[in-house]
């Protein structure tokens, strides 16, 4: 695996981590509870889903004069989805990633989600800055861009989109299937027709009314910083049909 991972350095994130159980050369073995080691549960319809990020503890090397470290960081992302009242086995697969068959060219692409400083999306906040400190209900402007396509014909699409507190305990759908939340009072949503034509394909925008995550047990407000995380994909046309919902079709938007 590149870059290296040793098994025994992986744990879930959160504010209370949970370890592997059982650990050997070639695998860490997790025995997560639902409702704790950083585990966020959403609902969208009827099915219930479930996410934790897996990461790895980077080792440091200190000396007289300051600390480093020669391991690479590394994210996974495990998602479980089911209806409520289902019965069904769970089983896992770990796969390698393959770009396909008809990938030509040669290079490292990625996705990234960004946040602007206006409506316009002409400058951004840099990727490493302090947590923004905004007033509740104004406006956030998000970008989602697909940075070195590896075609031009390369789409981008969109599954979803969440914010989520830094303890995990709650959790906000965004964008559903490329839709905003209907049964938020403020859809987000931006529709892409302001984009360039060049651009349609590999950005996607969209705009968040700012809020605070209550307490369940008081509802009282909290303090805690929020974090946005999307789900997407890069879909060839020559590998099959690229379906997306709202993006593609602002005239699919409901309020």
């Amino acid at each position: 695996m590149d870059p290296p991972v040793s098994p025994s350095t992986l744990i879930t994130a959160g504010n209370s981590p949970c370890r592997p159980e059982r650990v050997t050369d070639d695998l860490a073995l997790f025995k997560i509870p639902l409702d704790e080691c950083g585990v966020h549960r959403y609902e969208v319809g009827k099915i219930v889903i479930y996410m934790v990020e897996i990461l790895n503890r980077v080792q440091p090397l200190s000396l007289n004069y300051g600390t480093i470290t020669r391991d690479s960081p590394v994210r996974l992302i495990v998602e479980c989805r089911y209806l409520p009242g289902s019965v069904v086995s769970v089983g896992y697969l770990v796969k390698s990633p393959s770009l396909g068959p008809s990938i030509k060219a040669q290079g490292v692409f990625g996705v990234q989600l960004r946040i602007a400083k206006d409506e316009h999306y002409n400058n951004f906040y840099p990727q490493y800055h302090q947590p923004l400190q905004m007033l509740l209900g104004k406006p956030l402007y998000l970008e989602v861009r697909l940075l070195n396509p590896p075609d031009p014909t390369a789409m981008l699409l969109v599954h979803y989109c969440v914010a989520y507190p830094r303890s995990a305990k709650s959790a906000w759908i965004l964008i559903y299937d490329g839709c905003p939340n209907l049964l938020d009072q403020t859809p987000t949503y931006d529709p892409s027709a302001a984009l360039e034509e060049a651009l349609t394909n590999h950005v996607k925008r969209f705009t968040v009314t700012t809020f605070q995550f209550l307490s369940e047990d008081t509802n009282m407000e909290g303090d805690e910083e929020i974090y946005f995380m999307c789900s997407t994909e890069v879909c060839l046309p020559s590998e099959g049909p690229c379906v997306e919902g709202c993006f593609a079709d602002p005239s699919d938007t409901k309020s």
